[in-house]
């Protein structure tokens, strides 16, 4: 199933579930079938630099992104559509309705709780990294539930 994480810019919260969901489908030898948008993005604003930081920690190199703005045919395109925030999900579905039943929140899906994944955008490296912890474990659980649903 192809996977579409999406937050507000496509900068830092679903960047980081985007390329870590795809080192960890990779070694559970998955197919690597996850993208991310956002929903304001702009390619002119650069990723900062400790998300790419945080991502080589975890193994993923020479990492490069342009920020992605979600649209009608993303939305489309992709089986399941995972937001950073209930606001974000209800933003999609507002616009897409067609997505509303593959469309939930990220920790809603992963079945880590309900709560929102904060924005770190702007805000210091220790945020950023509480921030990926949280992504990490729901991801982890986003993508063993994946394997659940395809067998």
């Amino acid at each position: 199933m192809k996977v579409l994480f999406v937050c507000t810019g496509n900068t830092c919260r679903s960047v980081l579930a985007h390329y870590y969901a795809n080192k960890v489908a990779a070694e559970r030898e998955l197919p690597p079938e996850f993208y991310s948008a956002g929903l304001a993005a702009d390619e002119r604003i650069i990723q900062p630099l400790i998300v790419a930081q945080l991502l080589e920690k975890e193994g993923v190199k020479d990492f490069k992104h342009v920020p992605v703005r979600l649209t009608a045919e993303l939305a489309k395109n992709y089986g399941l559509i995972l937001a950073m925030t209930a606001d974000q999900k209800a933003r999609i579905t507002a616009l897409y309705p067609e997505a509303a039943k593959k469309t939930f929140t990220l920790n809603e899906y992963a079945g880590v709780g309900g709560g929102d994944i904060a924005d770190p955008y702007g805000r210091d490296d220790a945020f950023y990294t509480e921030v990926f912890e949280i992504i990490k474990t729901a991801v982890k659980a986003a993508i063993e539930k994946l394997k659940k649903e395809v067998k």
